[in-house]
């Protein structure tokens, strides 16, 4: 989710290839995996563990797609993070065009339901747009932005999202709300909250810190981060024209 001041939407329809083959990617896209399987993926829109409560359109593998150059500099941080014993997750990468149609569809809804305000515990969903927390053209369907994460590869990661289980909404301590396998950012992945602000002031020390370390690793090899989403990155000058292929399951 990001607010894009002014993006050329130029969606480019892909044929979706038959179901029993991989998508092939269009010139310029790879999967992430193909670049540095190292990087831990964790694609929600592909699940029904985010703000909407199901699978987005367009998201039919979780699987990171990027541009090529996205892509090379991800492995580059991965690199430096290694050797911290650290690693990058990704929440979400290249974004189909249509699934942000989808998010606009689920604000206009009328519902307010539990699961959406475990991540927007504050603010109405039909705001989310208005204040910036959501936009009907992403730089995600450019290849060019991210959201993501950092894990600690020393520490345990294994517990799971349990689909049953009533968790606290996105800005409750770590123990209490949806587990991620990551650090502690200070809020959950998607939270439409101030707390989720990068430079939000009312979370701790411990919790600034590694925001800082995620925003500095990846500025070192050029990603911005977007200042009301700890987790939200993009590369300048890497997008273009905005797609709507779907993803599919990548090729072994």
């Amino acid at each position: 989710m990001h607010f894009v001041k002014s993006i050329r939407l130029a969606i480019i329809a892909i044929a979706a290839a038959s179901s029993a083959h991989a998508q092939s990617l269009p010139g310029g896209f790879v999967y992430l995996r193909d670049v540095d399987p190292s990087i831990v993926q964790d694609i929600r829109y592909a699940t029904s563990s985010n703000f909407v409560g199901r699978p987005l359109a367009g998201y039919g593998a979780g699987e990171c797609v990027v541009k090529r150059e996205v892509g090379l500099r991800l492995r580059a941080v991965q690199q430096d993070l290694a050797a911290q014993q650290l690693s990058l997750k990704m929440f979400d990468c290249y974004r189909p065009a249509r699934a942000s149609l989808d998010m606009v569809r689920w604000s206009q809804n009328g519902h307010e339901t539990a699961a959406d305000r475990r991540y927007n515990p504050r603010i109405p969903k039909t705001e989310l747009f208005r204040l910036g927390y959501i936009a009907s053209h992403s730089q995600h369907s450019t290849g060019a932005a991210l959201d993501l994460t950092l894990v600690d590869l020393k520490a345990d990661n294994s517990a799971k999202i349990d689909p049953s289980k009533a968790y606290a909404d996105c800005t409750a301590p770590v123990a209490e709300r949806l587990p991620e396998g990551s650090v502690d950012m200070g809020t959950g992945y998607d939270c439409t909250d101030a707390m989720g602000h990068t430079a939000a002031p009312s979370i701790t020390r411990d919790q600034r810190a590694w925001r800082k370390r995620l925003v500095a690793a990846m500025a070192k090899q050029g990603f911005v981060n977007y200042s009301k989403e700890w987790w939200h990155f993009s590369l300048p000058g890497a997008g273009g024209a905005a797609y709507d292929f779907p993803i599919q399951p990548r090729r072994n």
